[in-house]
């Protein structure tokens, strides 16, 4: 058999099949090496590329900066599917911004000379040591971050060409105070209105709910009728403050605890002095003496404030009477500190004391004994103590045989429990919104709502709540989301219906009488409404409501003798006449400071930079690719 397969493959026929797949594979050999994988990219603005890496980038960084911000209530952010395929959206946004100013700075042609590439990166704190420049930290945080040295100089040169432009924009806008002075007159502005009410409820009659428009509602507003995800929950705690009040403390505890930490049961010493010194760097009989006639005078009832702001050569504590304020020992002169802390009394005069600086005098103006306080006093506090030091260590010992257990019989609860003494806690069906106490918790919500975690319906690792609160959740049982039967929501769908055709029927009322020639009295009476007058109504202020008044101020100013005249519908579906009888301008004469002017200034630069991005859009050629909705685990 094999000799025959040895002839066989001599054979010009087996040849010609042999070297058509050495060639076949040779081609693809090549072609490995001259095909390179491309690299995602999730936009291309102008023919440039956005790629994957740099919003990725971008993501994480927006990320950590909202942890920063918001906490642990990022978790909870993070956790709503809508609220993340928005923000992954804004960051995508603000790349394409960024690469757009980029571009804009390069068709005005900014340039940004390799000198200052050189001072940005080397005056950048994080490449320096000791506020000096470091190579080797810039070269080894370049490598952390994943950068070139040359790839980074680029891009420190495309920002500060970016900048260059934005300090362009923002730098060359000024406010006028006339500007001011405009936007403050129509803030302030008044307008006298009259307006009447047309309510929904009074063409309740009219309106006829078929199966067909329940049905028609029903399907264009099929997400509102969702159902949430549930879970129902089993949970064991584990608390260090729950431990602590198990614990029990013996009298003889306390007292020894008491005894050996006396310290931390009592007040220091507290004592001020003032001094009035002589000043002389040597012995000095001269200066001695008048140090001693000062105190005699002292003695004799002289006030020591007077005679220090007259004699004392410290001029800093003379000014206050010679006070320095609380005595704090070891800093000041050793044979000043001996003689202050022998004063006993408040008030009580030292003798003339010789220091490096010359003679004093010194005054105890204020003493404060130490005191410690009774062991009966104190020993409550110790007590929980004692109980607050003891259930730490059992916290940690049962925390430890907790996660033990806990993961050694993943598919119960029971035994965890048992080992550490608690009960396994159970919870009915509920959803991420209706979550309370313990599993409200944004780490523990997103726990029991992995869906992985629901599949495998395993004890979950043990979760933190608190310094020393410890939680080890499993599911067991979820109900998925679904979408209600309209049979199920027919009172729900049959309210809505019934509210927008009574909405519907209002604002086709109020049209056809805006329609129709009538002053407002007259559409009045039609409308069998009552008109209200509100004369000199404020833009900001007031009773009125807020549709109204936004209405009332968007609407133009009337004719001399004239009135203008629109209508505007309320959330209840009621429907507002409104008449603008009169504009009274705000008089103003204050002339504007220059915070006012740099105000309107950012202001203004800020709608100019919006306005130029906005032209920058709507100009370029942008198409997106990036999925903007996120799996539970990508966060």
């Amino acid at each position: 058999m094999l000799e025959r397969i040895r002839e066989g493959s001599q054979g010009l026929t087996a040849k010609i099949i042999l070297g058509l797949v050495i060639l076949t594979f040779a081609l693809a050999g090549v072609g490995s090496y001259l095909s390179t994988p491309t690299e995602a990219v999730v936009a291309v603005v102008n023919g440039e590329d956005i790629s994957q890496a740099s919003y990725d980038q971008a993501l994480q960084r927006e990320r950590a900066r909202m942890q920063q911000q918001f906490g642990e209530m990022y978790d909870t952010l993070a956790a709503d599917p809508a609220y993340m395929a928005g923000f992954r959206s804004d960051v995508l946004e603000r790349l394409i911004d960024d690469t757009l100013q980029k571009q804009f700075a390069k068709q005005l042609g900014l340039r940004v000379g390799d000198e200052q590439v050189r001072v940005a990166v080397t005056s950048l704190p994080e490449f320096q040591i000791d506020g000096v420049f470091n190579t080797e930290r810039f070269n080894a945080l370049l490598r952390q971050a994943g950068y070139q040295p040359a790839a980074f100089r680029e891009m420190v040169r495309e920002d500060l060409a970016t900048s260059q432009l934005m300090q362009g924009l923002i730098g060359s806008e000024f406010g006028l105070a006339s500007e001011i002075n405009l936007l403050l007159a129509l803030q302030q502005q008044t307008r006298d209105l009259q307006y009447f009410t047309i309510p929904a409820a009074r063409f309740a009659d009219a309106i006829e709910i078929t199966e067909d428009k329940l049905q028609a509602y029903y399907q264009q507003n099929i997400e509102r009728f969702m159902t949430p995800e549930q879970v129902a929950a089993e949970y064991v705690e584990l608390s260090a403050a729950v431990l602590a009040e198990d614990i029990e403390v013996t009298e003889q505890q306390i007292a020894d605890y008491y005894e050996a930490n006396k310290a931390r049961f009592g007040t220091t010493e507290q004592r001020e002095v003032a001094h009035i010194m002589l000043e002389s760097e040597q012995d000095d009989a001269e200066v001695a003496a008048k140090a001693e006639a000062l105190l005699t005078e002292l003695q004799n009832g002289a006030d020591f404030a007077e005679l220090a702001k007259t004699h004392s050569a410290d001029t800093f504590s003379a000014e206050n009477g010679g006070a320095l304020g609380q005595l704090v020992a070891g800093q000041i002169d050793p044979t000043f500190e001996a003689a202050a802390f022998a004063l006993t009394e408040q008030g009580q005069l030292s003798a003339v004391v010789r220091s490096e600086f010359g003679y004093h005098i010194i005054k105890l103006t204020a003493f404060e004994p130490a005191v410690t306080r009774a062991l009966t006093e104190v020993s409550t506090e110790i007590a929980t103590l004692l109980r607050a030091e003891q259930a730490t260590a059992l916290f940690y010992d049962l925390q430890q045989r907790l996660a033990q257990v806990a993961f050694e019989q993943p598919d119960n609860l029971d035994e965890a429990a048992d080992v550490i003494g608690a009960k396994v806690q159970s919870t009915a069906l509920f959803s991420r919104t209706e979550a309370i106490g313990t599993l409200a918790q944004p780490a523990i919500l997103n726990r029991l709502f992995e869906p992985r975690f629901i599949a495998e319906r395993l004890n979950s690792d043990v979760l933190e709540l608190a310094r020393e609160h410890v939680v080890v959740v499993r599911v067991k049982e979820h109900v998925p989301a679904r979408t209600q039967q309209l049979a199920e929501v027919t009172e729900q769908v049959t309210a809505a219906v019934r509210q927008e055709a009574l909405a519907e029927q209002t604002k086709a009322f109020a049209a056809d009488l805006l329609a129709q020639d009538m002053d407002l009295a007259g559409m009045a009476a039609k409308a069998e409404a009552e008109v209200i007058v509100s004369a000199a109504t404020p833009r900001f202020a007031g009773s009125l409501a807020t549709e109204v008044r936004a209405k009332a101020f968007a609407m133009p100013k009337p004719a001399e003798g004239q009135s203008s005249v629109d209508s505007v519908q309320l959330a209840n579906g009621d429907v507002v006449i409104v008449a603008v009888d009169k504009v009274t301008p705000a008089e103003i004469s204050s002339v504007p400071d220059a915070g006012q002017l740099e105000a309107i200034a950012r202001q203004q630069a800020e709608q100019h930079y919006q306005a130029l991005l906005a032209t920058l859009k709507s100009q370029a050629k942008i198409s997106r690719t990036l999925r903007t909705t996120v799996a539970a685990d990508d966060f």
